[in-house]
């Protein structure tokens, strides 16, 4: 069964649903946003040009790139992604972000929906973006399947609230914004959901919130993402243990990440010299949250990814104490470098999490994460044994396990709704 595949990103989760489609002659077109070509016009100018900023744009322009479809089943669209990453880009402010994401989100899906549909017997699609197209699949009789990568979005905002009810710092000047549109948008992601016959979710964890938030359990299935390609060799280096203990964090330093727990934590480990917590991410906390951080905190900002793998190699421990997410991408590249983690049960990467390559927390529980760092900073041999079976946890879920359990899912459940899926060997 022929498919269209529509997302107005292309993350690796995008990318890999889009060549497991690929792989069994099923990819029709894969339809997005904007696609950098780096063997493009623009990417030649920004080479020629001797200026570092050039250098820098390059790189982060190059994690726009898809790598696993060929380019001529690509069809870019990307005006309004330009918008919308201008917006965010030039300071415009936190609500005119917003709302160009909002109109990128419903221009891209009216497209998919208009040009889109009849091209294909089934329609592959992401939440927020899906119901245009599903509503206009269903009326001509075209298979939906829909990606749902977070927990339902009324569960966060339940969290949210309780957090910024008992953190007051965490209060911001656009929560009354963001409250006053939650409702619809919240509809339409209960809406795409209902009209789908397959739902992906990416983890155990955004499989049961969904579930109890009322999608079908019969057409559900749960395909855990794959991890990058694990690195050659484990440097295990016994040395690194007469050293202070070196803690990393990577992705945006939020809320939602759990970052005002870790700074909670960090300060009563009250490790002194004896430990540094190392951030690179952006930082959205409130300013006037991290006025008052702890002694060991460096903070590095948003690095490109070779930058950011090598920082996993020297480090002991990454900590991801995250309050809601539907996997955890970092949890998963991090292993892929030998790099054992601390993370929560609010994680859906703590599935990979087991005694002997990580420790699991309750989510929101500065003491529990304190006690686990506490743990690190105390057993410094035994963290040193996790890198070993924190990559070869890497090694065993790769992205080609991902994109054989999609094809899989897919098929049985179009099956189930009365399609008759069949796909290439």
């Amino acid at each position: 069964m022929r498919a269209v595949f529509a997302y107005p990103g292309n993350m690796a989760h995008a990318q890999n649903s889009a060549r497991a489609l690929l792989e069994v002659g099923a990819l029709q077109a894969f339809v997005t946003t904007f696609v950098y070509r780096q063997h493009g016009a623009m990417a030649s100018l920004l080479a020629c040009l001797p200026f570092e900023a050039a250098k820098r744009a390059n790189r982060q322009l190059a994690r726009r790139a898809i790598e696993q479809v060929p380019l001529h089943l690509v069809h870019s669209y990307p005006v309004w992604e330009l918008l919308r990453s201008g917006a965010e880009l030039s300071g415009a402010g936190v609500i005119a972000a917003d709302l160009a994401w909002d109109r990128m989100s419903h221009s891209f899906d009216a497209l998919v929906a208009r040009r889109y549909v009849s091209q294909a017997p089934s329609i592959h699609a992401f939440e927020y973006t899906a119901l245009a197209t599903f509503e206009r699949a269903k009326q001509v009789g075209v298979a939906r399947v829909i990606y749902v990568t977070s927990l339902d979005s009324k569960h966060f905002e339940e969290i949210e609230k309780r957090e910024k009810l008992n953190w007051k710092e965490l209060a911001g000047p656009h929560d009354g914004y963001f409250d006053s549109k939650f409702g619809r948008r919240y509809n339409r992601r209960q809406k795409e959901v209902a009209l789908a016959d397959v739902i992906i979710a990416n983890s155990s964890l955004t499989a049961r919130s969904h579930i109890a938030a009322g999608a079908d359990p019969a057409k559900t299935f749960v395909c855990p993402l794959g991890a990058p390609a694990p690195i050659a060799q484990v440097r295990v280096l016994p040395q690194r243990r007469n050293l202070p203990l070196n803690v990393i964090w990577a992705g945006p330093f939020s809320l939602r990440k759990g970052a005002h727990y870790l700074l909670d934590a960090w300060r009563r480990l009250n490790a002194g010299t004896g430990a540094v917590l190392n951030v690179y991410g952006k930082l959205t906390l409130p300013a006037r949250f991290l006025q008052s951080t702890a002694e060991g905190i460096a903070f590095h900002g948003s690095v490109p990814h070779a930058q950011l793998y090598g920082a996993f190699e020297e480090a002991d421990i990454l900590v991801f104490p995250t309050l809601s997410d539907g996997f955890g991408m970092v949890v998963a590249e991090a292993m892929a470098h030998g790099l054992p983690v601390i993370t929560t049960d609010q994680a859906g990467a703590a599935d990979l999490v087991t005694k002997d390559n990580g420790l699991l927390v309750p989510a929101a529980d500065p003491k529990a994460l304190a006690d686990a760092l506490r743990w690190c900073l105390d057993n410094r041999s035994r963290l040193e044994d996790m890198r070993l079976p924190a990559w070869e946890t890497a090694r065993a879920r790769q992205w080609s396990d991902y994109r054989r359990d999609l094809i899989g899912a897919v098929s049985t459940g179009l099956s189930r709704v009365g399609y008759s899926p069949t796909f290439a060997s």
